[in-house]
């Protein structure tokens, strides 16, 4: 497996330097040697690199003379294809999201290799450590973990190295976007004003102790969480770690445990949640208590019945197939050879 990871990376790195133009259709390639001694890989990993290269016709091997780059090799062909990579696919806000994607790159033509990583750092890396620059035109996703230190970055920075455009959705990696590479944007909503917006909007109902309840692995939830703060600094309320609830990834669904366990609605009259995933969990969890003082609750995406719920509860209106929509239209023009800047949505 790690063989084959190896030749893999010498077969990207020799293709991309053809098609960024270092070397021209009928160029003669380094030797064998001269590979080895640059990459540092045996001679049977960087001859299992240069075979591929011959299969895909993308070099032309002869006998006693070495390797050449072929014609057709020089000039990316469009596959027609783009790669879709989001955290989920069948589940809450991402079927809308998917679709808007779909209506949009089919009508341009294009087919979808769509797939998952559960927002699971390892599946990520195998998904990515398979989608190769010659396979498709173009990626779409939804970064992992993306408030965490990511050791897949270098897939995207090879991706994007070989010409293949990256449109980030919901986040991004900041050091990808450090990079200022015209080739990777992003399309999400703006968390911080949602956030800020939902906290102040208690505050002027009277409330002076609200809760929060936030996501630790996710920048999303990080804007969120930093314009609930600042929403309370702004008015003069204190920010109070007794009353901030973290959860991560793995513990999504155990809402109801780490309120039980920390007591968090404790002296709070209003709660602003991640989501409704989390707000879901909240109002069932109130339902089990005999004695509580929450009065409110402020979400985000807009899945819940507020009828239903017997608070005081607002969820902001998630913009997803618009996110779709204009992440699928950046990314052709980028494919297309032209400029697109990244966008921030407004929360509906």
């Amino acid at each position: 497996m790690e063989s084959q990871k190896k030749y893999l990376q010498i077969y990207e790195a020799i293709l991309g330097r053809i098609e960024r133009g270092d070397y021209s259709a009928g160029d003669k390639l380094p030797t064998e040697q001269e590979f080895i001694k640059e990459y540092g890989f045996s001679r049977q990993t960087v001859r299992q690199a240069l075979f591929k290269l011959e299969s895909d016709k993308v070099i032309n091997r002869v006998q006693g003379s070495g390797s050449f780059v072929a014609s057709v090799a020089v000039g990316r062909k469009k596959t027609m294809r783009i790669a879709v990579i989001t955290t989920y696919i069948s589940t809450y806000i991402f079927p809308a999201i998917l679709r808007g994607i779909e209506t949009t790159a089919t009508a341009a033509g294009y087919s979808i290799l769509l797939k998952a990583t559960n927002n699971s750092v390892a599946q990520e890396h195998d998904v990515l450590e398979n989608i190769l620059p010659h396979d498709v035109d173009g990626v779409i996703v939804e970064g992992t973990k993306t408030a965490l230190p990511n050791p897949n970055l270098a897939f995207y920075r090879a991706l994007a190295g070989n010409h293949i455009p990256l449109v980030f959705i919901n986040s991004y990696y900041p050091e990808l976007d450090a990079l200022k590479q015209k080739n990777i944007r992003y399309v999400i909503t703006d968390d911080y004003q949602g956030s800020y917006g939902l906290t102040a909007g208690l505050i002027q109902k009277g409330h002076t102790a609200i809760g929060g309840i936030f996501k630790s692995d996710d920048m999303q939830s990080m804007r969120r969480y930093a314009g609930y703060m600042d929403a309370l600094l702004d008015s003069h309320q204190p920010v109070k770690d007794e009353q901030v609830l973290w959860f991560n990834t793995e513990t999504k669904f155990g809402i109801a445990q780490q309120l039980a366990q920390t007591g968090l609605p404790q002296g709070c009259t209003a709660i602003v949640c991640y989501n409704d995933e989390v707000s879901q969990q909240v109002m069932q969890w109130l339902q089990t208590q005999s004695k509580n003082a929450i009065t409110a609750m402020r979400s985000f995406d807009n899945t819940l019945c507020a009828q239903a719920c017997g608070l005081d509860f607002f969820s902001l209106q998630h913009p997803k197939e618009a996110v779709g929509i204009q992440a699928a239209q950046k990314l052709i023009a980028l494919m297309n050879g032209d400029m697109a800047n990244s966008t921030i949505l407004s929360w509906g």
